[in-house]
């Protein structure tokens, strides 16, 4: 009698409970979702929030993607940005400041790799400046030009201005603010930047200075990643028409206006 009495006292209940719920706390400290399962939408996109679209958003993007990034349309079907699953080798942070940098470069990339071929065309440069890219130098093989100096030498002065540039751009990102206490010919003041490294802003940065209020800066952040992405998507494009065309891409759209049937994507499938 007394045995059964302490088995059903409520001391004992109680630590029977307790005891249930460390197990299971224990077991969920052991429980981790799988960084390498995701499982994409097939669905149009739809609204979040009221104004967000999402594009093969997948409940283990959108943990993580929470729309305050740029352009985040919860789009992530390798797991790059997620700071647990299998793309967490590279600061997330680091990837989508990495995404708005060469967006910037590809833009003016492709804008110059086609601007000679069109104001050639246009007459307003002369025909020996008038060249595709890839026989600018940039491709010894395929043709280069005349320059002040020979390619090897333009290369490594490139190489030392563009790295000098490139390990500011780091110690920037890395302690936002910390340009404007370095000497730099005076002009360090100008380059504090605004603590978001991605958008330094102030008068070299931003002269002109745009998006005075934050409605008209968001805007002006989603429509620059939005031409960001498509300019690195064109500069690859540039690649592929140069290898299999021989042409530069602005002859590529004149062919291909002037005869469409025979200068196409599927015409063209031939190395140069």
């Amino acid at each position: 009698m007394a045995a059964q009495a302490l088995v059903s006292s409520p001391l004992t209940a109680s630590m029977e409970a307790a005891a249930s719920r460390q197990m299971m706390l224990g077991s969920r400290a052991f429980t981790r979702r799988n960084p390498f399962v995701v499982k994409a939408a097939s669905t149009p996109p739809v609204k979040q929030g009221g104004d967000r679209q999402l594009w093969f958003a997948s409940k283990q993007s959108l943990s993580y993607l929470d729309g305050s990034l740029p352009g985040d349309f919860g789009f992530d079907p390798l797991g790059l940005s997620d700071p647990e699953g299998a793309g967490g080798f590279i600061e997330p942070k680091w990837l989508a400041y990495g995404e708005v940098i060469n967006g910037r470069f590809a833009m003016l990339g492709a804008a110059g790799a086609i601007a000679p071929e069109i104001l050639g065309k246009a007459g307003l440069i002369p025909a020996e400046t008038a060249l595709p890219w890839f026989q600018t130098g940039v491709i010894p093989p395929a043709g280069t030009y005349s320059y002040w100096a020979d390619p090897f030498t333009l290369f490594v002065f490139e190489i030392a201005l563009m790295g000098f540039a490139e390990h500011r751009r780091y110690q920037d990102w890395a302690k936002p603010g910390s340009m404007s206490k370095q000497y730099f010919l005076g002009l360090e003041k100008y380059l504090g930047g605004s603590g978001d490294p991605a958008y330094p802003g102030g008068p070299f940065f931003n002269p002109l200075g745009f998006g005075k209020d934050e409605k008209s800066l968001k805007e002006l952040k989603l429509k620059e990643i939005k031409n960001g992405r498509l300019a690195m998507l064109a500069v690859l494009g540039y690649f592929i028409q140069g290898l299999f065309t021989g042409v530069g891409p602005f002859q590529n759209l004149l062919d291909h206006l002037a005869d469409p049937v025979n200068n196409n994507i599927l015409t063209s499938l031939k190395f140069h």
